[in-house]
């Protein structure tokens, strides 16, 4: 049996799935309500994390430019996009205030 070899776009579309978890996670957080100290870093933690994610998902998916366009590109483009812009924000909103 041939293993079918990966592309950048599977990649991709697998850690924008695993960034759609992670954001699962924090929003459980903030709806359990918990003491705010714990509830800060298992809220956070999440975030700052997919927030790297959806940069290297990105770079994955620039190198895989070339590759024909289909809903998984597309979900990945939307995913990984929104985290990038998500952690610039988070990083100017915390160094300019």
């Amino acid at each position: 049996m041939m293993k079918t070899p990966s592309t950048y776009t599977d990649t991709s579309y697998r850690l924008s799935q695993l960034i759609m978890v992670l954001l699962t996670l924090s929003a459980l957080t903030v709806m359990m309500n918990i003491n705010a100290i714990i509830a800060r870093y298992l809220f956070g933690f999440p975030i700052v994390l997919a927030g790297f994610l959806g940069i290297v998902g990105s770079y994955i998916l620039y190198k895989g430019r070339y590759e024909p366009f289909n809903e998984r590109k597309v979900v990945a483009i939307i995913v990984n996009t929104a985290m990038v812009l998500l952690i610039i924000t988070i990083l100017l909103s915390n160094t300019l205030y």
